[in-house]
């Protein structure tokens, strides 16, 4: 039965992409959506691209890919036709075709396709050509011959092992259920897999090196084996359906660094490459399932799930590669370091500048159908990231050429001598430094500010968004500012769809936050709503919190002059400038040599690490509401430039050197927080803090906070939907920004209650332009511009505000009725109850004459209820307890009534700040 869709019955079926999207792929597994949304992800392909799936087996992520992306044009290429008939008479779509083919053949004419996608295919030619590499490289020959220049390819498959290298694998004592091999224990299957591994040699040739040793835990058995095995076994152990159509198929064939140098000598630049660890497989797959160990005894981390890789199709002498080479000997440098003493603390502290001071600028446009384009500098020449490691190592093993995408980079005295933004000047500035032709009517409009490291960067980047018209094809840069002069790679600026830079970011190809919250911000300035496509579970107990921040102070202190950081001789010792020569390199004649290079400064920190992680404590109060935990510091940088430097940061933590991967990196947060590993959360892949000035890489983490952090005094808690709120207003720091925007929208579901959204339709015409939209990741208007909707919004509030008193003096009019109604009515029962008793004292009793007793009026003492309520005598009699199941229980007023007095003092109490702005001071 084939899954095509009638496009018209689309429109009248959902109106919106993601609706028509959600139709086309209700059939097709989750795994294999979220496998195409990662591979797209990589590639960032402009429109009209054609793409051709290598091996797409049976087709469904081709088709996965061209829903996703229906204005790209793929292929799906496998060499069985009864897989490709099947697959046409499935999938039908305009973008989408297949054809029958080998991958190892030259099926497309040279320089006709844009991108080619290997997604665990290669160790499929690899096993075909009886383990014979020539045959990959063979293979890659013809497939970049196929590519036009400047085509990418994306490779996605698994990485061996350092060769020759043997491990221990720790794993449980389970019995096996049976003897077919569906039935073994995993312990038995290894023992199985290690005799009957590698089918196809000759007769008793196959198979692998295997001994148990001695148990070192009770209930656990321990085998070493070589470690490409070990992996081999892993990676395979889960899948028993096509166990023995795997088993003559080897998964791992180059190392990581053989994959680099491979797809190098085709004259290619390997952009973005890394080994990649799937939370799913891990929790599922790895966690509880087995340990693993050096030969001597020590503990490893996990092994990557897969790795990646990204290049592309340059011609000769194009820059390749940028990597430091040698220490410079010339003595000029471009940074400086000042010492900054807190006069209040006595701490001193080091703090370095450059010699120019850069602004960025985000061109955009929304095309016809809706999409948001921007314009970045893509291929720039960053060459410190692949700085040599100077303290601690690359953890996440992730590696850069050297280029990057950012957004248009200016020198700030550019932006200065526009004046006023009007459209003139906006126009004449577009021309000058963007090479891009702006729409009718559209000025610069200045976006949030940024503090690359506001504890120890003396910068403060300037974001400016301007609406432009499509440009045609790319565009030579026009500026260059902090940025190489000598490297031959400028880059080009380009149109890339502002959702494909997000995911670009998610999957880490992007080492960018301030990229990230830059894009996040355009969107929410537009009022367009970006995807998610990661999500996470997090378990959060319920602690006292004794520490609640003071909104109100904080925000007073803010306002107030602070100049307690002052200059001073000399210098800490925590920064140290590197002058180093970096060495840019290019394919010539068929082999790889230098083209240029050039002497570049940057600052590494003494007694520290490159790797940092920051740390989101979240936890739920006794009412269960989420709050975020966070410190208050003073930092030398913002006080220089708005003359008060109180923010809001994230706890961090300095990496030790002996961490070397991600298992060891959980481990590290739990027992410094004294939580279980379970409780710590990845927030996405790390990012450069500054990849202009340092190496220094920072690590995104969660914690479910334990209940000795809600009494801790330097960590203070704040309702998350308060801090979506006042982040801009309260941080100066990007680190803490991209915790709030990742945490929301990894934690999604969790973070969106059903209780503020009641509140958020009661109080949407109040707080219109105030309250966010809770499904946006975080809040990032600036101050100004919340400034000039205040009046309005006062206005508004005041109006409901008297409608509101007007309801509850009703309510507590009727209210008040009720209770009078209800005492009067106790009183009559226990004068009934006195009655009866005196009567029943009577029968017992001599006769005696008494007066009469008076007759009561029940309702003597009851005021006359207004209209529109009904007597006493008539208010219908309660009806019993309706029995609702937790989770469809609606919220109560209380809960919203509470809620939406509580969000209406802190608005009030945010309100009065806006009107004195920090000062600034250049």
């Amino acid at each position: 039965m084939g899954i095509m869709v009638n496009t018209d019955e689309l429109t009248t079926q959902a109106e919106s992409y993601i609706g028509k999207r959600n139709l086309l792929l209700q059939n097709i597994e989750p795994a294999i959506i979220r496998k195409a949304w990662f591979t797209l992800s990589h590639l960032l392909l402009p429109e009209g691209a054609k793409v051709v799936d290598m091996g797409c087996d049976d087709g469904s992520m081709t088709y996965a890919m061209a829903v996703l992306y229906p204005k790209v044009h793929f292929t799906g290429l496998d060499k069985s036709k009864r897989k490709i008939n099947k697959a046409k008479e499935l999938y039908h779509l305009k973008n989408l075709d297949y054809k029958v083919g080998d991958a190892t053949s030259e099926v497309f004419e040279a320089e006709s396709v844009d991108a080619v996608v290997n997604s665990y295919v290669l160790h499929e030619v690899y096993s075909s050509a009886r383990f014979n590499e020539e045959i990959v490289h063979d293979t890659l020959k013809k497939q970049f011959k196929m590519l036009k220049k400047g085509g990418a390819m994306f490779i996605r498959d698994f990485a061996m092992p350092p060769p020759e290298e043997f491990v221990w694998l720790e794993m449980p004592d389970t019995k096996s259920a049976g003897k077919e091999l569906s039935e073994l224990s995993e312990s038995d299957l290894l023992i199985w897999y290690a005799e009957h591994a590698r089918p196809k040699q000759d007769p008793g040739c196959g198979g692998f090196f295997l001994e148990e040793l001695p148990e070192r835990y009770p209930g656990t058995r321990l085998f070493r084996l070589p470690y490409k095995w070990a992996y081999e076994f892993i990676m395979r152990k889960d899948d028993r359906k096509h166990w023995e159509t795997q088993l003559p198929v080897e998964y791992t064939f180059f190392t990581e660094r053989e994959f680099r140098k491979t797809l190098r000598g085709q004259g290619a630049r390997v952009q973005y490459s890394a080994p990649y660890w799937d939370d799913d497989i891990i929790s599922d797959r790895f966690e509880g399932h087995f340990r693993m160990y050096t030969d001597d005894g020590r503990p490893m981390g996990h092994p990557p799930t897969c790795f990646v890789a990204v290049s592309y199709k340059l011609s000769e002498r194009k820059s390749l590669r940028i990597e430091e080479r040698r220490p410079s000997v010339t003595e000029k440098s471009t940074l400086s370091i000042t010492a900054m003493r807190d006069k209040k603390s006595g701490e001193i502290r080091d703090v370095v500048s450059r010699d120019v001071i850069v602004s960025e600028v985000v061109p955009y446009r929304v095309d016809s159908e809706g999409y948001l384009k921007v314009y970045l500098h893509d291929g720039l020449a960053r060459s410190i990231a692949n700085a040599v490691p100077r303290g601690g190592i690359n953890i996440d093993g992730r590696r850069w050429s050297g280029h990057m995408i950012e957004p248009i980079s200016v020198d700030s005295e550019a932006i200065s001598s526009v004046g006023q933004f009007d459209v003139k000047s906006s126009s004449d500035f577009s021309h000058q430094y963007l090479g891009l032709k702006p729409q009718k009517d559209a000025v610069l409009e200045h976006g949030p500010d940024y503090y690359p490291a506001p504890d120890y960067i003396d910068e403060k980047i300037n974001t400016y968004y301007l609406k432009v018209q499509k440009a045609k094809g790319v565009i030579a840069p026009k500026s260059h500012a902090g940025l190489s002069n000598k490297f031959q790679a400028k880059g080009f600026i380009r149109e890339i769809d502002a959702q494909q830079v997000l995911d670009a970011i998610t999957v880490g190809m992007i080492p960018s936050s301030r990229l990230e919250l830059q894009i996040l911000s355009l969107f929410q300035h537009l009022n367009m709503k970006p995807e998610t496509w990661t999500d996470k579970k997090i378990s959060l107990q319920m602690n006292k919190l004794a520490n609640k921040a003071n909104v109100s102070d904080l925000l007073a202190r803010l306002s107030e002059p602070d100049e307690r950081f002052s200059k001073v001789k000399g210098s800490a010792g925590q920064l140290r400038s590197i002058h180093s020569t970096f060495v840019e390199e290019g394919q010539s004649r068929g082999s790889v040599s230098g083209l240029s290079s050039e002497s570049i400064d940057f600052i590494v920190h003494d007694g520290k690490t490159i790797n940092t992680a920051v740390i989101m404590p979240l936890t739920k109060d006794l009412k269960g509401e989420i709050h975020a935990g966070f410190n208050v510091k003073y930092m030398p940088v913002p006080q220089r430039h708005e003359g008060n430097g109180l923010t809001v940061t994230a706890p961090t933590l300095n990496i030790p050197a002996d961490i070397t991967n991600h298992k060891q990196l959980k481990k590290f947060i739990a027992e410094e927080y004294g939580i279980p590993t379970s409780s710590v959360f990845k927030l996405g892949e790390s990012y450069f803090s500054h990849v202009g000035v340092t190496p220094h890489r920072i690590h995104p983490y969660a914690i479910a906070s334990p209940p000795e952090m809600a009494k801790d005094p330097d960590t203070h808690f704040i309702p998350f939907y308060q801090m979506t709120l006042l982040q801009r207003s309260l941080s100066k720091e990007p680190h803490f920004m991209t915790l709030i925007a990742r945490s929301y929208r990894y934690f999604h579901e969790q973070l969106r209650l059903d209780a503020k959204m009641d509140v958020k339709k009661i109080l949407k015409q109040r707080f219109d332009n105030i309250q966010p939209d809770w499904s946006l990741p975080v809040y990032y208007d600036s101050l100004d511009m919340m400034r000039e909707h205040a009046d309005h919004v006062i206005q508004e509030q005041h109006r409901n505000e008297e409608l509101e008193r007007q309801h509850m003096h009703e309510e507590e009019e009727r209210l008040r009725l009720e209770q009078e109604a209800e005492e009067e009515r106790v009183k009559a029962e226990q004068l009934a109850k006195q009655q009866a008793e005196e009567k029943e004292k009577k029968k017992k009793k001599k006769k005696v004459k008494l007066a009469p007793i008076q007759p009561v009026n029940l309702n003597a003492n009851l005021k006359a209820p207004p209209l529109t309520q009904a007597p006493v005598a008539e208010l219908p009699e309660p009806k019993a307890d309706i029995v609702i199941p937790e989770q469809f229980k609606p919220h109560g007023k209380s809960i919203t009534a509470s809620f939406e007095r509580e969000l209406e003092a802190f608005i009030e109490e945010f309100k009065d700040k806006l009107e004195g702005p920090s000062p600034e001071k250049w």
